[in-house]
């Protein structure tokens, strides 16, 4: 699925957290993990970086990018020159008691990163497979379709218990689709088909479709349904598509778990 992966760190509290999770991902692809610090080299730092891949037992060859200037435009620099496909980042700026707020250079990535994205809220340093895997989608498009199917192969490959198809419309887009003369598929016959046309397996899937004025409706479901990861169809430089469904596009405020972003780069979607 991904040729190179690339993770993003500082020296937080939650350092060797977030790259034992990359860690474990790139083995997971059998992938080369990039490591990427939005700041010039120093000896100290790179001893840190060097002494944290002994610990997590990768590669002593892995690479090691020191990229200075402004954080988001520095990785992406260095996640363009080395042609990374899957970028790895720490996403939380600070929590308050109801939501988590996505952190200012996360908000970049997810605007501006033309690669699939994987944000931490919670990163662990040992292993934690996700029990409960949501696939938020905002229409029945074969891009959406392809984000659920990547979903739940990636949960069989982890270990996940359970993967939740959520369809998210807002009242808005649907009386408008109807106010065109659009009739829209069964949102409960078209999530049937897709859950059930798959080979037998041992992980769980469930659907859940729900409308709301704004996407806030879904986020607040999601983090009181205490998902362990979430993902998110995106599109990314196409001149017409919003990088996120305007009914997903919370998601560059406010993040109610850890986040897995699939891009579709420059083609449109027939829905």
């Amino acid at each position: 699925m991904y040729r190179r992966i690339g993770v993003a760190t500082t020296f937080s509290p939650r350092f060797l957290a977030v790259l034992a999770e990359a860690a474990r991902i790139s083995r997971l692809f059998d992938t080369p993990l990039h490591l990427i610090h939005a700041a010039e080299e120093k000896p100290e730092k790179l001893s840190r970086f060097k002494a944290a891949l002994q610990v997590l037992d990768l590669p002593p060859g892995s690479p090691i990018h020191f990229e200075h200037g402004e954080p988001s435009e520095a990785i992406l620099r260095v996640q363009n020159e080395n042609q990374i496909d899957l970028l790895i980042a720490g996403a939380l700026e600070r929590e308050s008691l109801h939501r988590n707020f996505t952190g200012d250079v996360a908000r970049k990535l997810l605007v501006e990163a033309p690669c699939d994205l994987l944000l931490f809220v919670e990163p662990e340093e040992r292993a934690v497979p996700p029990a409960h895997i949501y696939v938020a989608i905002p229409d029945f498009s074969p891009f959406s379709r392809e984000t659920f199917l990547r979903s739940t192969e990636f949960a069989e490959k982890i270990g996940a218990q359970e993967v939740i198809l959520l369809h998210v419309q807002s009242t808005f887009a649907e009386a408008k689709e109807k106010a065109l003369g659009h009739e829209p598929p069964s949102v409960e016959d078209v999530l049937t088909e897709w859950t059930s046309d798959r080979p037998a397996s041992r992980l769980s899937l469930d659907t859940h479709s729900m409308r709301g004025n704004t996407g806030f409706t879904a986020c607040e479901y999601i983090q009181s349904s205490q998902a362990n990861l979430l993902v998110l169809p995106s599109h990314i430089g196409h001149p017409t598509l919003p990088v996120f469904a305007p009914v997903l596009d919370w998601i560059i405020q406010v993040i109610p778990t850890n986040l897995w972003v699939m891009r579709q780069v420059g083609a449109a979607v027939s829905v």
